[in-house]
């Protein structure tokens, strides 16, 4: 049943890698399109790659639930090749360019990182 006075589930934060090339290019526009349609209606391609293409999501759904929207397991054939693709859930802490996008990103939905050890072993 929907909550009416809206979600109070907390939404999890995830980045979703996949290997991409010449061979597999419709496979994984097909998974990114599954993404946007089934998981995350603003997922978008952080980075793609001549090797990859790494896509950051917000959702309530497990990580083998996402893997099994993004890889649609009901039509046979179209997603044989999805041996190098990995669903990682972020946690509290990360550390990467804050002016990038995926530092805005992340500050924006995780939070700004922790500080360094070494600053917060001089504030004692």
């Amino acid at each position: 049943m929907e909550n009416p006075f809206g979600s109070t589930e907390e939404l999890k934060r995830y980045l979703v890698l996949m290997s991409a090339s010449k061979d597999n290019a419709a496979m994984v526009q097909k998974a990114l399109r599954n993404l946007q349609e089934k998981v995350y209606s603003k997922a978008a391609p952080l980075w793609i790659d001549s090797k990859g293409i790494g896509v950051f999501v917000a959702t309530d759904m497990p990580a083998v639930d996402i893997y099994a929207a993004m890889f649609d397991t009901s039509i046979k054939g179209e997603f044989s090749d999805t041996r190098d693709a990995l669903v990682v859930e972020l946690g509290s802490d990360w550390f990467g360019g804050l002016e990038a996008k995926y530092g805005h990103w992340l500050t924006t939905h995780a939070g700004l990182p922790l500080p360094s050890a070494r600053v917060r072993d001089r504030r004692r």
